[in-house]
């Protein structure tokens, strides 16, 4: 069998985990890309677990035989964390490389940037992991989404604090369509959920260094019950870490919960904010603790094998968005954009976590997966492993109830 190859367009090193002897793809392989951030600003650890997840898909694609016998090269950008350069990645990918379809992405800014450039080449996009409700809710005809949604998080962030009995919650968001998303759709969901809560955010710079001026007011002057932090990598352990310096949180008097997820990469985690991670709450599209599908177990079994660790929420975004697109172009029995399109629109299959269907709307549910599994959960002890954390939310899976 032909082995699959990635190419990385920017020039950067592949991962280890990626590079695969073998002869070099034949000229009439059929192209897909990739959209990822793989350097600085961008989120690049993630990135590289999107890339990591993206590529296993195509592997078990082309070892069942690809399309009609044709294998499949994924080819991939790094966006940067940039919205300029992810349009610009898209572009080069569908007018230089010829892929039929794009898959991944991390950051929703981004995202809006890249799904302009898929709709104007009428190229299918299945968005990985960009959160944001404006990227679905646009309706194009060419975007679809297997990752958790904002205002899903949101319902789930209201829900467990009205179950504690919180009354009090404040966030630190990021200057982005993720972070500004998130605080809109607490908002919208504790009016949705009835919730009897006071709530209130601050914006700030998704790369400043020094956010104690925000968490000494809210310390002194608005005294939540729960502060979110919606700021993605480094950003986000900062704000953790500055807020346990000041003796603020995580407290008995207040409750940190970690909005991004990426806390759920617990070697990083724990190396980047040693005993400030202790009793963290971590809201997140996937807990190792809980079943996955007979696919997600198999991938994760192969993670926990090449890194001896638990895999994060990134590889399995990753592997149910191109294993969509791949599905897709299956179903359709062609690699003609429009027609891969249209297949999307009706496409069951068994994702890594789930069965995907993707929604014909309205709003945010427009051509996405509505019932994509999302936790709450939280890390109990310092260098606790991700799969030992407690589940929270929601109450079917919960194992654990908060602790302070």
């Amino acid at each position: 069998m032909t082995s699959t190859k990635t190419r990385l367009l920017a020039g950067l090193p592949l991962l280890a985990a990626l590079a695969t002897a073998g002869p070099a793809i034949a000229a009439d392989t059929i192209k897909v890309g990739g959209l990822a951030p793989l350097s600085s600003p961008g989120a690049y650890q993630q990135g590289k677990e999107l890339v990591l997840g993206l590529q296993w898909a195509v592997d078990d694609f082309n070892a069942a035989g690809g399309l009609d016998g044709k294998m499949v090269e994924l080819v991939v950008e790094d966006t940067q964390g940039k919205p300029p350069v992810g349009a610009t990645a898209a572009e080069k990918l569908i007018t230089s490389e010829g892929v039929v379809g794009l898959a991944g992405e991390y950051h929703s800014s981004v995202c809006s940037a890249e799904i302009e450039v898929a709709k104007q080449h009428g190229k299918p996009f299945v968005i990985a992991s960009c959160w944001s409700d404006n990227l679905t809710e646009a309706g194009y005809a060419e975007v679809f989404r297997t990752s958790v949604y904002s205002s899903k998080l949101a319902e789930n962030m209201v829900g467990l604090a009205a179950e504690a009995g919180i009354k009090k919650v404040a966030a630190i968001v990021e200057d982005s369509d993720y972070g500004v998303g998130i605080a809109k759709n607490i908002e919208g969901a504790i009016t949705k959920l009835g919730a009897d809560i006071d709530f209130s955010y601050e914006v700030v710079e998704k790369t400043g260094k020094d956010f104690v001026p925000v968490l000494l007011k809210y310390k002194t002057q608005v005294k939540p019950e729960m502060i979110i932090s919606a700021v993605t990598q480094p950003g986000g352990f900062l704000v953790l870490k500055q807020a346990h310096e000041i003796g603020f949180a995580p407290s008995s008097d207040t409750l940190f919960l970690d909005a991004t997820c990426t806390s759920q990469n617990d070697k990083v985690f724990w190396e980047a904010v040693k005993d400030a991670g202790k009793n963290v709450l971590l809201s997140c599209p996937f807990s190792p603790s809980v079943k996955l599908t007979p696919l997600g177990e198999t991938i994760k079994a192969r993670y926990t094998k090449e890194f001896d660790r638990e895999p994060n929420y990134v590889v399995l975004q990753g592997y149910d968005s191109m294993q969509a697109l791949l599905e897709g172009m299956k179903a359709a029995g062609s690699t003609d954009g429009p027609k891969i399109v249209e297949a999307l629109k009706t496409l069951t299959f068994d994702g890594s976590r789930g069965p995907v269907k993707f929604e014909t709307g309205p709003g945010v549910w427009t051509q996405q997966w509505k019932d994509v599994p999302t936790f709450i959960f939280q890390y109990t002890e310092v260098d606790q492993a991700a799969g030992d954390a407690s589940v929270l939310f929601p109450p079917a899976f919960a194992t654990a109830k908060i602790a302070k």
